[in-house]
């Protein structure tokens, strides 16, 4: 698969807009960089298909790659948040994602020349900044690059790099911001009082990962271990939900974003969710 990352761009999740007890489910930029699993792998397939047509003009036979999609890269809440269905019935995924084969289906790698790659990643080097400061590097003289042009319109790479950027720009002002400090704080307590001792939201799938590979692949080693993720999960949501981790993320990011987005993001969040819905009109 050359394309670039998960396209996303106006699914709605149950509490994003934050109303009514228990229902939050804040993501940045309202939930912008999101979309359905459906939508998500017909504008894969658009683009795997202009990636074969811009290799083509070049001389090139490029086979377009079947559209793989994960329901739970869709529908993980980027700050490690859980909803009470995804703790109760999948937990954190981790297990789960094993047992049903995921990755098993990918083609088997296939070799090519050093010009093809070179046409199909470009070789003209190019950067820019994004609002998070980190510096990108991409080639517009390469089919993947210019596939996704020509899928989406003029300018589309840089413009979600950009919207990536800002997101993480967003995530990062509200895991700073104090009212998540305490609210963590709050959670990581009750957390160890249910015996699991985590200092952040990241650290039971951390755990998790090492659990899968010490299970080394046995079937019932990791239907045990997917019985304890279930248990930690469910445990997890009734600590977000009692410190109130969930009402915290939202209300800070609400400041973050107030802060951070400009009428010239806003103009490019515009016109980012405006080019998705031409690119899934086409599809």
């Amino acid at each position: 698969m050359v394309t670039a990352a998960l396209f996303v761009a106006g699914c709605s999740f149950p509490g994003s807009n934050g109303r009514g007890p228990g229902t939050y489910d804040p993501r940045p930029l309202s939930a912008s960089l999101v979309t359905s699993v459906a939508d998500t792998a017909r504008l894969r397939e658009r683009e795997e298909s202009a990636v074969a047509d811009c290799m083509a003009r070049r001389g090139f036979r490029y086979v377009p790659q079947r559209a793989t999609v994960s329901e739970r890269t869709v529908t993980t809440n980027p700050y490690g948040l859980l909803r009470e269905e995804q703790a109760r019935q999948d937990g954190y995924g981790a297990v789960g994602e094993i047992l049903n084969g995921a990755g098993n289906d990918l083609p088997a790698a296939t070799h090519h020349s050093a010009r093809w790659t070179k046409e199909l990643e470009g070789t003209h080097e190019e950067k820019f900044t994004l609002p998070n400061n980190v510096v990108l590097t991409y080639r517009p003289d390469g089919c993947a690059y210019q596939a996704r042009e020509a899928a989406y319109g003029r300018g589309w790479n840089r413009l979600e790099n950009e919207l990536e950027g800002l997101q993480a720009a967003v995530m990062d002002r509200v895991q700073k911001d104090d009212r998540y400090a305490k609210a963590l704080s709050g959670w990581s307590s009750c957390m160890r009082k249910s015996g699991h001792s985590y200092e952040d939201l990241q650290a039971p799938r951390q755990e998790l990962a090492r659990g899968i590979k010490a299970t080394g692949g046995e079937d019932n080693a990791l239907r045990d271990l997917g019985r304890k993720e279930l248990r930690i999960a469910a445990d997890d949501y009734a600590c977000e939900r009692k410190a109130r981790l969930h009402e915290a993320v939202y209300e800070a990011q609400r400041d973050a974003e107030g802060s951070l987005l400009n009428d010239s993001a806003r103009t490019d969040i515009r016109r980012y969710r405006t080019l998705k819905r031409a690119a899934l009109s086409l599809s």
